[in-house]
This record gives structure tokens, sequence and C-alpha cells, in this order.
């Protein structure tokens, strides 16, 4: 079994702790031993059930007593990306997939990602490293996920559209058929991505859906 350490010791944070316990029901697999987070109140207690070891800055000096893996339950993408830059030498970051999720072979998950629940990722689509697939999240097939991205419950990515990195995708949003998002850009709640959207973008109208008739 691979020792783990969660790095977020927040909602996120104990989420992932039900992911891997029932990784564990089907196979053990992870041996959590415990948060790192930058609160100094929560340094030293105890959270969801394990211990919060440490803040980020001695995620180093763990893995040198022991080997682990670790990832980061941080639901904003751009603070997964300088986390892991500021760790560069740090080079187990481990990917988190629900059991339930639907990920077909041709479409493999990068690193250090995590997918929950209900998750669909069809055929022959790109997802990038770090990423969050909230429940229920849908990529269609041919797609390209960027880096850092997240999708939150519900978001629906639409056949050969191409995410840039750390885009979010709020709760029930959509993104059409072939539509490019570039880098940061912000789709909100329940919003519709029906065309091109540039770098920082961010989303807020609602579709009314698209038809293969029209």
């Amino acid at each position: 079994m691979k020792n783990i350490v969660i790095i977020g010791a927040g909602d996120l944070g104990k989420e992932v702790v039900w992911l891997i316990e029932d990784i564990n029901k089907i196979k053990p697999t992870y041996v959590i031993l415990g948060f790192l987070d930058d609160d100094k109140d929560k340094e030293g207690g105890e959270f969801y059930g394990y211990r919060v070891l440490g803040n980020i800055a001695q995620l180093e000096a763990a893995a040198a007593k022991a080997p682990l893996c670790a990832v980061i339950a941080i639901q904003n993408g751009s603070i997964r990306k300088k986390i892991r830059e500021e760790h560069s030498s740090f080079t187990e970051w481990e990917s988190i997939v629900h059991p339930t999720a639907v990920i077909a072979p041709t479409s493999p998950v990068g690193k250090g990602s995590i997918v929950f629940p209900h998750v669909t990722v069809s055929v022959d689509t790109r997802l990038g490293e770090f990423g969050l697939f909230y429940i229920n999240s849908a990529v269609c097939n041919d797609c390209r996920i960027g880096d850092y991205v997240s999708l939150m419950s519900g978001a629906s990515v639409s056949e050969r559209a191409e995410i840039g990195d750390e885009c979010f995708l709020a709760a029930g949003s959509t993104v059409y058929p072939h539509k490019k998002l570039g880098r940061r850009v912000e789709v909100g709640v329940e919003a519709t991505a029906s065309r091109d959207y540039a770098d920082g973008s961010e989303v807020s109208e609602k579709g009314s859906g698209f038809s293969l008739f029209k």
C-alpha cells in the first residue's frame, strides 16, 4: 500500500478522504498519513479523522522520512499550479479516481488529478494534469482538457472542445461542441460557452441548448 498525504485540510480535503476510503474498500491501496495545510490553527491537530502533520512547505521533509505520494485537494487550479511549481523536486503526485467513475481506456487521467463519483469521460480525450472532475461532470469524445482545470458538479464538455489550462467550469455549466476556451476562462453556474473565448474571459450567459438538426 502507498503512503499518501493530502494537501489542503478543507472541504475538498475531507472529500478526498472519502474517495480514498472508497478505493480502499475495493482494494487496499493507500495509507492516509494525514494532511498538510498552511492554516496555523490546524497544525498539530486532527481533521476528519487524520492528523494535520504540518504546513505545505514540509512536503519534502515528510517524504524524506518515508516514501509517500501526495494529492492537492484545493479547488482553485491556479493554486494547485503554484503548489506544484513551488515543490518541483517532488514528483510523486497521485491521481485519485473514484471506483464509480467511467473513463474510456483511450482517455488516460493526467497526473495529480482528482476524479469524483459518477464522472464520465468518453473516448480519445486528453485529460491534463492536476485536474479536478467533480461529481457527475462529463467530458465527451475527442476533447482536449488542459492542466489545472476544474469541472464542478454536473459540468459538461461536448465533443471536440478544447479547454485551456486553469479554466474553471462551475456547477451545471456547458461547453458546446468544437468550441475553444483559452487559459483561465471561468464559466459560471449553469452558463453556456456557445462560442470560443479568449484567455481570462468570464462566461455568464445561459444557453438554450443545441440541436444537431439546426
